[in-house]
């Protein structure tokens, strides 16, 4: 029944590629599809409330308003300012149950707020700041955190970090990469 509704809006195709890229069979794709179609008050996209609203449903953590912001740019793929089922699925299974490397990856568009593909110190702190307070840290931690990120993880001394620098030094790194990552909380 839920899954008849859902057929209709998404195509074959569509489903056939999130199978290959999520790993999921059709009938769970499906399924995933009705909840969001139904969350998303019958449409295709979720503007940024809705997708906080579902994103603290699936998550069931609700101290995660704070980032849920900085989530929804990272899921939003083409910069619309909404989120389409392809792109929120493809991004909910990368960070929920993908490699450490898929992680960091959207970890990184998560700190990248002004999407020019770097990492600032004030990008580091405010996030970290976040998470620190989300973790039961001071502010004071996460300004710790933060310096040693950047001193750790900028390998080319540019005072910025770019996505490969996050990345491997997240990988490399696994007290700094753990803390920084807010898919994990």
């Amino acid at each position: 029944m839920g899954n008849q509704q859902a057929s209709k809006s998404l195509t074959d195709r569509d489903v056939q590629i999130l199978i290959e890229t999520s790993g999921k069979s059709e009938r769970e794709i499906l399924q995933w599809y009705t909840e969001f179609h139904e969350d998303s008050h019958g449409t295709d996209r979720m503007n940024k409330r809705q997708f906080q609203n579902y994103y603290l449903k699936l998550r069931n953590r609700p101290n995660l308003q704070q980032i849920t912001d900085h989530i929804f740019r990272a899921f939003d793929i083409d910069q619309s300012g909404t989120i389409d089922f392809n792109e929120f699925l493809i991004a909910y299974i990368a960070t929920s149950e993908g490699t450490p490397r898929q992680k960091f990856t959207y970890a990184f568009e998560v700190y990248d707020m002004n999407d020019d593909e770097i990492i600032e110190k004030k990008e580091i702190k405010k996030i970290l700041n976040i998470i620190c307070r989300l973790l039961g840290f001071s502010e004071h931690d996460a300004a710790s955190y933060s310096r040693s990120m950047m001193l750790s993880f900028d390998t080319n001394r540019d005072r910025v970090l770019s996505k490969s620098e996050f990345v491997e030094g997240c990988l490399h790194d696994p007290t700094l990469g753990k803390l920084s990552n807010p898919f994990d909380l």
